[in-house]
């Protein structure tokens, strides 16, 4: 469990309101930005995110994950990668981390021609 630190000021210190000034600065400064650099990193993962497509052993691609969110789920709650849900509901909420859709279809020009053996 973690320990938490209550100073105590003596009065020739005066009340600590210097220092939670102080704090509250530097702790609005670090989550400004954690924000920026999580939003860095999720544009960097969308640009990889071209379009997807089935690898022969590997399967196809769903999406590409910020390594740090996905340590942070995994210590959250671990396997949660392996299961569809949670993956379904991650991509859900985070549409940027999904890999465009590839097309199925296959498109032959000129139709299909028997092959002649001469």
């Amino acid at each position: 469990m973690a320990e938490i630190f209550i100073p105590k000021w003596q009065p020739s210190q005066g009340n600590g309101t210097q220092f939670m000034k102080n704090l509250d600065k530097h702790l609005r400064y670090e989550v400004d930005l954690e924000k920026y650099e999580a939003k860095k990193r999720e544009l960097e993962c969308g640009k990889e995110n071209g379009e997807g497509g089935q690898v022969e052993g590997l399967g196809q691609l769903k999406g590409t994950i910020p390594a740090r969110e996905y340590f942070r789920w995994h210590q959250y709650k671990k396997g949660c990668w392996g299961d569809k849900a949670f993956t379904n509901e991650f991509f859900r909420d985070n549409p940027h981390l999904k890999a465009k859709s590839f097309s199925k279809k296959t498109f032959v020009q000129g139709g299909f021609t028997k092959p002649s053996f001469a």
